[in-house]
Parts: C-alpha cells; sequence; structure tokens
C-alpha cells in the first residue's frame, strides 16, 4: 500500500518569504492609504493636510489585510490567523514599552521549545494517550509477525522455538539465531523525536522487560523529558539529547517517530538501509510519497490518527 495520488502531489514549502510578504503587502497598502487619508481626507473634515489615521486604524487595516493577502498567496487558514494577531501584538509591544530583554528571553525560550522547526522542519507533535495504548497493542504481537510471512526471522517466531524444517538454510544467519534475540521480552524500542517523554515513560511501566529510549535535539524538550524519566524512576526508560540521523536504528525492533512530512523520505531510506529483518518501524500521520507500507491503522481519536507501518 502506499499513499493516496492526491496526497503524494502534495507539496511542503517554507512559508516564511509568503508570511513576510503578506505583512509587506498590507503595510505598504497601509501607507498608501494613510497619505491618502492625509492629503484628501484632513482638509476635508478641516483638520488640516497631513493629518492621517489614528495608530490603531491603521493597525486594525494591518491586522485585515495581511491575512488576505496570506491567503492569496496560498497559505492556511492558520497562518492567516497568525497574520491577524501580529500587527496587534507588534502595536502591544511598542506601546507598553517592553524590556529588550524580554524579546531576547523569548527567542531563547522559543528555540529551545522548537529549534526543529526551522533546521528540519519538524513541529512540536505530541502524541496523544489514545495512541499510546496503540502502541502497547501493536508491541504486543511485535515480535511474532503473524501478519508478514517474509519476516520469518528468529526475531518474528514463536517464543518456544521454530521448527529447523520450516526455516531456509540459504536465508540463515548465524548472527540472528542468537537465543537472546529471539526472546520477545528483550526487544528495544526508540522514539525519534520523543518530545516530552510520554511515549517512552507510559510503555515503560506496562512493559519492565522491554528497554525504551528516546531521543530529542530541542533542548528544553530534552530537558523536560529527562527530568520526567528521572521521576519516573524506571531502569528500562532513557533519554538522550542528540540528533536522530546519527542513531543507529540497526539495534531496535520497534521505531516511532512522529514528525512531518518533510524529512519522511530522508527517514524511510535510513530505515530502509539500517533497520534488521523483523524490525518494525510506525509513522504517526506522515508517510513519503511512492514508498510502500504494509498497515495504516486508524484511530478513534478526536484527529482519526493514521499509524503507518512497515515489516522489515
Amino acid at each position: 500500500m502506499s499513499l493516496p495520488q492526491q496526497s503524494q502531489k502534495t507539496t511542503y514549502k517554507r512559508p516564511f518569504l509568503r508570511l513576510l510578504a503578506g505583512q509587506a503587502g498590507a503595510g505598504i497598502l497601509v501607507v498608501m492609504l494613510d497619505v491618502v487619508a492625509g492629503s484628501w481626507m484632513g482638509p476635508m473634515l478641516g483638520v488640516g493636510a497631513g493629518v492621517g489615521l489614528e495608530v490603531w486604524v491603521l493597525v486594525a487595516i494591518q491586522a485585515v489585510l495581511a491575512p488576505v493577502i496570506t491567503l492569496l498567496l496560498g497559505l492556511g487558514r492558520g497562518w492567516a490567523l497568525v497574520q491577524f494577531f501580529l500587527p496587534w501584538a507588534t502595536w502591544g509591544a511598542l506601546y507598553l514599552n517592553i524590556p529588550s530583554w524580554v524579546y531576547f528571553a523569548c527567542f531563547i525560550l522559543t528555540y529551545a521549545l522548537y529549534k526543529n522547526v526551522g533546521a528540519e522542519r519538524v513541529p512540536l507533535y505530541l502524541s496523544n494517550r489514545i495512541t499510546w495504548r496503540a502502541l502497547e497493542g501493536l508491541i504486543e504481537g511485535v515480535n511474532l509477525k503473524d501478519s508478514d510471512p517474509e519476516g520469518s526471522d528468529p526475531e518474528g517466531s514463536d517464543p518456544e522455538g521454530s521448527d529447523p524444517e520450516d526455516s531456509d538454510p540459504e536465508d540463515s544467519d548465524p548472527e540472528d539465531s542468537d537465543p537472546e534475540d529471539s526472546d520477545p521480552e528483550d526487544g528495544v524500542f526508540i522514539d525519534l523525536g520523543s518530545g516530552f517523554g510520554g511515549i517512552v515513560s507510559y510503555l515503560g511501566g506496562k512493559y519492565p522487560e522491554w528497554k525504551f529510549e528516546g531521543i530529542e535535539s530541542a533542548p528544553l524538550t530534552f530537558i523536560i523529558s529527562w527530568f520526567r524519566t528521572l521521576i519516573g524512576m524506571r531502569g528500562n526508560v532513557s533519554v538522550r539529547f542528540g540528533d536522530m540521523w546519527d542513531t543507529d536504528l540497526s539495534q531496535y525492533n520497534v521505531v516511532y517517530a512522529f514528525l512531518s512530512p518533510a524529512p519522511m523520505a530522508k527517514l524511510l531510506e535510513k530505515a530502509k538501509n539500517e533497520m534488521r529483518p523483523g524490525s518494525v518501524l510506525i509513522s504517526n500521520s506522515f508517510w513519503a510519497d511512492g514508498v510502500e507500507f504494509d498497515k495504516c491503522l486508524e484511530l478513534a481519536d478526536g484527529r482519526t490518527t493514521k499509524l503507518y507501518i512497515k515489516f522489515f
């Protein structure tokens, strides 16, 4: 299975230039309107030439025109809403005379939480508890792999043992026949971009025999998740600070990611090259164009979350 054709044609480009164009275009129109108001309307109202509109009126006009231009440039309603509030926020900040260090502190805080938005185009998406429970159910059957007949390696076999006659000697590998690898009770799970560590903490309590790892590159998000796992005091749960692209996926039974459309092609190529037979990749909501997946589970949550599953 692969994504529908209409989804494959969707493009995801950086919106910053169009956002800037929306505000700049609105700003030019506001200046022109203010000049016209000062030159023509002033004398008509008997207040003299050069007297323009009130500042709050100009801000209101900017707040209306910028979202309209943003929509015309092809951005969504969410960005239009941002464009509406931005002029009001700017005017309010100037009016209140906020100290400059507050802006710097807000920038640091935003960077620490959303570092990956600019670098990887990956927002801070948090998996809900319904997704947690769905992953819990998937882990229960990940070693048996009944739905993937090609994945009949030791990790996908019955934990009580496999029949030598049922295996292909040409496909057998001494490393794959390690009894420790065939034990379904010693799996390793990783959450790529683990956010606040909710998934690994939850699953770590449900499966104490497994190891659950998270990797996060946003500084503040990592610190919060690290404290969360520290307070949880579960020896099988850990979160580390780092880049997921430097992580070797061959050491994991289950790889989970909730990223964005932008890095999915790169991630799937990495998984194809590194993940071992019998392992599973689960992607929340996003997949890559032209790449097959084996299953798609639609969850009964508010946004009908889809989990794309690929067996290796």
